[in-house]
């Protein structure tokens, strides 16, 4: 055997390599992105049975305000927590449109680009939902009471008042209180926004706040990233020669 036929035949050896790996590197990416999917497919179940309940409370709250045009004390009340669960019910419908528009053919860091601005969009529906219970929990329980119950809150509150000043004052110092607390919430959100990256420990928060779906989905993309970025293949072993 000659030199270039053992040229010849390390030629056809590291064409037959490239190939393997290359087989390899789809198959690897297959299999996380079919991770990726299962991961979405329960987001979705998730979304969907939170968009089903926003959509039931809508229409209950309609229902309600409806029936209480010429009774301010329950009117607004019913409106202010309608526009709430509406604007809920509108970022689900982003969620669902956002993921239903992956296109998992493109390149993984634009799928990764997608799904983290999916990941944004959770994370403040979350923080949004939150920070609103602690400045709405007066007017859902003034409408819940009346409307399931036929209680008036209204009317107990001034019974209670007229014998008790201070249990008023206490309401009303709670209501107060779920206000500050929303308050400090944003400030919060705001001024530590740029360390999440850099605190574990927020990361984790973060994490917690998109959802496990949503954190294993972008886990398995990442892994793909890993992979592909590694030098494989046999012109890559050459070169290092």
């Amino acid at each position: 055997m000659n030199l270039d036929d053992l040229k010849t035949r390390l030629a056809e050896q590291d064409a037959r390599l490239d190939q393997v790996i290359r087989l390899n590197t789809t198959a690897v990416r297959e299999l996380q992105l079919s991770k990726t999917k299962s991961s979405l497919r329960w987001l979705v179940r998730g979304v969907v049975f939170e968009l089903v309940m926003a959509i039931v409370a809508v229409v209950w709250l309609g229902d309600f305000i409806v029936g209480h045009l010429r009774e301010p004390s329950f009117l607004l009340p019913a409106v202010l927590v309608d526009v709430c669960v509406i604007a809920f019910m509108g970022a689900c419908i982003r969620q669902l449109a956002g993921i239903a528009s992956l296109n998992y053919s493109l390149p993984v860091v634009t799928v990764q680009k997608e799904l983290g601005r999916l990941r944004i969009l959770r994370i403040r529906t979350t923080k949004w939902v939150m920070m609103l219970s602690f400045v709405l929990w007066f007017p859902v329980l003034v409408v819940l009471l009346k409307g399931f119950l036929g209680v008036d809150l209204w009317l107990i509150l001034g019974a209670v008042g007229n014998r008790d000043r201070s249990f008023v004052a206490w309401v009303v110092a709670n209501v107060l209180f779920g206000l500050v607390v929303a308050l400090v919430m944003i400030w919060v959100s705001n001024r530590y926004a740029n360390r999440v990256d850099r605190s574990p420990a927020l990361k984790r928060l973060m994490d917690d706040f998109a959802g496990h779906s949503l954190t294993k989905a972008l886990s398995s993309l990442d892994s793909i990233v890993r992979f592909e970025s590694e030098p494989q293949g046999a012109s890559g072993v050459s070169s290092k020669n």
